[in-house]
């Protein structure tokens, strides 16, 4: 019967058909997350050709949340143009995409709408200067301006799905973000902590060596932690590793996924990586009960 419902699963509301994870706060939640979200094929970039080495996703914000991504690994540069207009964009080492924070705004929004009891963390990894400083204020103020009703308060971070589904019927989603005097920190959480292999073109070898080491002592405490299960070819670019991704993170077969915290992958939607978080956040939760 497992089986079978993992196999109708919509992944755009996953959470919400799965009542059992209910018991579940943020911090203990195992989360799919689409890495480099802010970059994917179906974006515009600078030049022909640079989508083959910086795109990591398929689809647009939208597309990646109904795929069943609930943390999004946001990457962001402010940027003023010749007219005076500043714009967040979203980047990868420096390869900029169409992608702006406020298509990520719409498309969030968007997405709650139509899931309203869906959970959705955006983990703003990385808030860089472009041509001029990045504008911490502005940035706070343009989030929380848009975003603010759907936003969890950071006093509720320790409340498990049910307990914020009473507290609010539109509050959905968790801001984190690196610490700046310019960022409330009412409503953002603090950086999220990301364990990556510190090679730039990380074949998959070296990726699994990566994460059984970090996976020897996970980080602990009441913040999720972002595992980078990424590997990257000079030849080309972001790799598609479903494979390997399938069988690390397999909830029945293996015990890496009870470990992790958030995976985050290239191209997720087409490994099995919703239905084994989603598998895994069941078991983790049943266990509770016992």
């Amino acid at each position: 019967m497992n089986n079978v419902a993992l196999e109708n699963l919509k992944f755009s509301h996953w959470m919400a058909s799965t009542p059992t994870i209910d018991t579940l706060a943020l911090g203990d939640l195992i989360l799919p997350g689409a890495h480099n979200s802010g970059v994917d094929k179906k974006a515009t970039y600078a030049a022909p050709g640079i989508a083959h080495w910086a795109a990591c996703q398929n689809n647009s914000f939208y597309e990646q949340m109904c795929n069943g991504a609930r943390a999004i690994d946001a990457r962001v540069e402010y940027h003023v143009d010749s007219r005076g207009v500043g714009t967040f964009w979203f980047q990868h080492a420096g390869m900029r995409s169409s992608r702006s924070l406020e298509n990520l705004i719409m498309q969030v929004i968007r997405f709650l709408e139509e899931n309203p009891d869906e959970f959705v963390l955006l983990d703003f990894h990385e808030l860089k200067s472009g041509n001029v400083d990045f504008d911490h204020q502005e940035f706070n103020r343009f989030v929380l301006t848009h975003l603010g009703p759907r936003v969890i308060p950071s006093d509720n971070r320790q409340l498990n799905l049910g307990q914020l589904k009473q507290a609010s019927p539109v509050q959905r989603v968790w801001l984190a973000a690196n610490r700046h005097p310019a960022l409330d920190r009412a409503w953002f959480l603090p950086q999220i902590e990301h364990r990556w292999s510190g090679i730039d073109t990380t074949s998959v070898d070296e990726l699994e060596h990566h994460i059984a080491r970090t996976l020897q002592a996970p980080p602990s405490g009441s913040m999720p932690w972002s595992l980078s299960a990424t590997s990257y070819s000079i030849a080309n670019g972001p790799v598609d590793i479903k494979e390997h991704l399938n069988r690390w993170f397999d909830s029945e077969s293996g015990k890496w996924v009870f470990d992790c915290s958030i995976i985050n992958a290239d191209f997720y939607e087409e490994s099995r990586l919703v239905r084994n978080c989603r598998a895994a956040n069941i078991i983790k939760a049943q266990r509770r009960t016992i």
